[in-house]
C-alpha cells in the first residue's frame, strides 16, 4: 500500500494524498478520490507530513486545530490580523496578544457584548492604563464566536504568524505588514487611494458580482451568492455573478472568465467538491471566496495557444450549494 500524506498547512489542511511521480519536481499526487494534480517538491516537503505524524515543532504555535494538528492559514490570519492591530498600542506582540486573549475569554460566556460591557471590564481589569478608542475595542466585539478559541489557546497564536506571500511564506516581521497598512490608510485620509485599489475598482465596474484582490501570486475573488441580475440569455438559469467574458486579471498578465448561476425550474444536487484544478472554494456565510495560486502552470490548453493556470473543468456545483460555477484562468504563450 503506497504511503499516504497529508496536509497539515495551507487554506483548506486535512488533505490526503499519495505520490504517484516524485523523480521531478513538480510531484505529481493524487487525493483518495483520484483526483491527480502537480506539487512543486518544496511545498509537499513544507506542508504534507506522513498520516497520522505529528505537526513539525516548528509549526506548533499556529495549529488551528489542536485534535487534527492541523494549520488553517486563511483562519490563522483573521486570527493574527487583530493582535498585530494592537500591537502599536501596546508596543509588544505577546502584551498584544495577552490583552485580546483575556477579552476573548471576557466575552465568551456572554450572551451579548457591547462597547460598554467591554469598557466596564476594562476598567477593573489590568488593561486600563492605555487608552483604547471604540474602534479598537469594535475590532474585538467584531471577533466570530467560532474561532474563540483559537484566541483563548495558550499555544495557539503565541508567536508572530508567517505572512504569505509569492514564493510562500516567509519571515516578514509584523512591523512590516503594520508600517505597509498605516501607510496604506493614511493615504487613504488624504484621499489618494493606492493603484492597485484603483485597478481593482475598475475591473469591479465591467463585471457582475465579482470583487477581485491579488496579493502577490495569490488571486482572491468573492461573491454574494444571494445576488440576482435576471435570467441568462437562453432563459433557463438565473445568473449570480459572471465577469462578463474573459477579462485581464488587475495588475497581471492572466485571464480569467467566471459565471456562476442558479437554476430556479428545478432542485440541484449539493456540491461536496472544495477544490477543483488549482482554484480553492471556501463558504464564508453567503459570500463564495475562491483562491487560485497564480505561479503555478497546468500545461497547454488543447488548442496549445494558451496556458493554463486554473480551472473548474467545466461547471461544477459549489461546495455545500446548489449554485453552479464555471472558472478558467489562463495566459497567452509568447
Amino acid at each position: 500500500m503506497a504511503q499516504r500524506y497529508q496536509q497539515f498547512l495551507g487554506s483548506k489542511p486535512g488533505l490526503i494524498v499519495e505520490i504517484v511521480d516524485d523523480s521531478n519536481s513538480p510531484f505529481l499526487v493524487r487525493t483518495e478520490e483520484g483526483f491527480e494534480f502537480r506539487l512543486a517538491a518544496d511545498d509537499f516537503r513544507n506542508y504534507y507530513r506522513k498520516e497520522q505524524s505529528p505537526t513539525p515543532p516548528e509549526w506548533g504555535h499556529l495549529i488551528t486545530n489542536e485534535k487534527a494538528g492541523l494549520v488553517d492559514c486563511v483562519l490563522m490570519a483573521e486570527v493574527m490580523e487583530v493582535i498585530h492591530s494592537f500591537e502599536p498600542i501596546y508596543q509588544d506582540f505577546d502584551k498584544a496578544r495577552a490583552f485580546v486573549r483575556e477579552a476573548v475569554k471576557f466575552m465568551q460566556d456572554r450572551p451579548e457584548n457591547s462597547l460598554a460591557t467591554l469598557r466596564e471590564w476594562i476598567a477593573g481589569s489590568g488593561w486600563q492604563d492605555v487608552k483604547l478608542t471604540d474602534d479598537d475595542l469594535r475590532r474585538i466585539l467584531d471577533i466570530r464566536k467560532q474561532i474563540y478559541p483559537c484566541y483563548i489557546s495558550e499555544s495557539c497564536a503565541a508567536g508572530r504568524f508567517p505572512f504569505l506571500q509569492s514564493g510562500g511564506f516567509t519571515g516578514a516581521s509584523a512591523d512590516e505588514e503594520l508600517v505597509r497598512k498605516k501607510r496604506k490608510i493614511e493615504r487613504s485620509a488624504d484621499g489618494k487611494k493606492s493603484q492597485g485599489a484603483k485597478t481593482v475598482q475598475a475591473r469591479q465596474a465591467r463585471m457582475k458580482n465579482v470583487e477581485m484582490e491579488v496579493s502577490g501570486d495569490i488571486l482572491t475573488l468573492k461573491m454574494d451568492l444571494t445576488k440576482d441580475f435576471g435570467p441568462s440569455k437562453s432563459g433557463k438559469t438565473i445568473i449570480v455573478a459572471s465577469t462578463e467574458g474573459n477579462k485581464t486579471v488587475p495588475g497581471r498578465d492572466e485571464k480569467i472568465g467566471l459565471n456562476i448561476y442558479r437554476q430556479e425550474s428545478k432542485k440541484g444536487k449539493i456540491g461536496r467538491r472544495r477544490s477543483f484544478k488549482n482554484v480553492e472554494l471556501e463558504m464564508q456565510g453567503e459570500i463564495l471566496r475562491i483562491t487560485v495560486d497564480l505561479s503555478k502552470e497546468l500545461g497547454p490548453s488543447k488548442s496549445g495557444k494558451t496556458t493554463i493556470i486554473a480551472s473548474t473543468e467545466g461547471n461544477q456545483t459549489v461546495f455545500g450549494r446548489e449554485e453552479k460555477i464555471g472558472l478558467n484562468v489562463y495566459k497567452k504563450e509568447a
